[in-house]
C-alpha cells in the first residue's frame, strides 16, 4: 500500500516541465516507508527535491518544522505535499500551508477518520492506497 501512494506521488509529477521536482512530507513521525520509496526513486533518477518534516524529527533526514507556524520556505515550489495519518486537529494548518503554495495535498487518514480541513477534496483509489487528494 505505501509503495503505491509513492507510485502516485511519482505519476504525479510525470510531464511537468521543471527538471527537478519537489515533495514534501509533513509529519513524517516514525513511518519511513513513502519516503523510502521516493528516496529510492530518487537514488535511479536524481530530480526529485525530497523533504520530510516533523515536529519531533526521528532523525537528521526529516527536518525541524511545526506546522501551526510552518517555515514557508520548506514547502515553497513544492508540487506535492502529503501528510499520512495526521491528527484532525492539525489538518486545517496543512490547508493553510496548501493556500499559500498551491501544491497538491494528499492526506492519509487513519482508516475511516473523518477529514478536517475545509477544501473539496477527492477520495482516490490507487492500486491498494486509499487517501484523500486537493489539486488547487
Amino acid at each position: 500500500m505505501w509503495a503505491d501512494l509513492g507510485e502516485y506521488i511519482i505519476k504525479l509529477l510525470e510531464g511537468k516541465s521543471d527538471t527537478s521536482q519537489k515533495v514534501v512530507e509533513i509529519g513524517v513521525g516514525k513511518l519511513f516507508d513513502v519516503s523510502n520509496y521516493l528516496n529510492e526513486y530518487n537514488n535511479l533518477y536524481n530530480n526529485l527535491n525530497f523533504i520530510m518534516t516533523d515536529i519531533a524529527p526521528a532523525n537528521d533526514t526529516v527536518v525541524y518544522d511545526d506546522i501551526t507556524n510552518p517555515k514557508l520556505n520548506l514547502y515553497k515550489d513544492a508540487k506535492v505535499i502529503y501528510s499520512i495519518r495526521p491528527p484532525s486537529e492539525l489538518q486545517p494548518y496543512l490547508g493553510k500551508i496548501i493556500d499559500k503554495t498551491g501544491s497538491i495535498l494528499i492526506i492519509k487518514p487513519l482508516f475511516n477518520e473523518d477529514i478536517n480541513i475545509n477544501k473539496e477534496m477527492s477520495l482516490v483509489n490507487y492500486k491498494k492506497a486509499v487517501f484523500y487528494e486537493y489539486s488547487p
